[in-house]
């Protein structure tokens, strides 16, 4: 399995008071990268971390494609991603991806981020490039029509009659930023290196993306939290 194109999808949700840090986590077991001297692919498995807002509501899929159904809502899920590649032995970059309804709030040069081995040895970023912002919109439409119910209150039929109530088309606009961090230390990453943790931090947000390196070479989902 390639693990350039492999994702790990992580569900992480927290609430707490305005004040409070929360720290959303994910983590997966993968083979290290330079373990195998012949494999050209050097890059990590992407992480991702969803998270919600509660003003970033989009209509649920109908159960059936292709068929009127009633509307009902979901949270939008916001992919906070990272990965990253072994340029050498003293370079590594690493891809994140930040989503959010506020603009500046997905500008990754406007994040903190912290490196930190197996060894415990913190890295700060030599640089951050690619930086760049992407507008997205989704806008769907809806009809209100009237039903006929059974004398149990049951719906048994929706009329055909949504013209004559017009409704305005629905809309989403989330914002979502991308750019590089590049980290570079005199022999950084190695075969013998267990982990790589990359922390971003703002606005008492924290997203923590850890690669564990096993021996078996199988890539295999740890762990996922979120705490406060």
């Amino acid at each position: 399995m390639n693990l350039a194109t492999k994702s790990c999808f992580i569900v992480a949700s927290c609430v707490a008071l305005a004040s409070c840090h929360r720290t959303f986590s994910a983590s997966i077991s993968q083979p290290n990268p330079l373990a195998q001297p012949l494999d050209t692919l050097r890059q990590t498995a992407k992480l991702t971390i969803v998270t919600g807002d509660m003003d970033l509501v989009h209509p649920r899929p109908p159960r059936v494609k292709g068929r009127d159904s009633l509307l009902s809502h979901q949270r939008y899920p916001l992919q906070n991603t990272a990965s990253f590649t072994i340029v050498s032995r003293d370079r590594l970059r690493f891809h994140v991806q930040i989503e959010h309804k506020w603009k500046d709030y997905t500008d990754i040069s406007t994040w903190k981020a912290v490196l930190t081995d197996d060894q415990g040895n913190v890295f700060q970023p030599t640089g951050i490039d690619s930086v760049k912002a992407k507008h997205l919109m989704e806008t769907w439409s809806f009809q209100r029509r009237t039903t006929r119910r059974n004398r149990f209150g049951d719906i048994v039929q929706i009329n055909n009659d949504g013209y004559k109530d017009r409704q305005p088309l629905g809309n989403l606009s989330v914002f979502r930023g991308r750019g590089d961090f590049v980290f570079y230390q005199r022999d950084i990453f190695g075969p013998e290196v267990r982990s790589m943790s990359l922390s971003l931090t703002r606005s008492g947000v924290t997203f923590k993306y850890t690669w564990k390196f096993a021996d078996d070479g199988k890539p295999v989902f740890v762990a996922s939290s979120a705490s406060r």
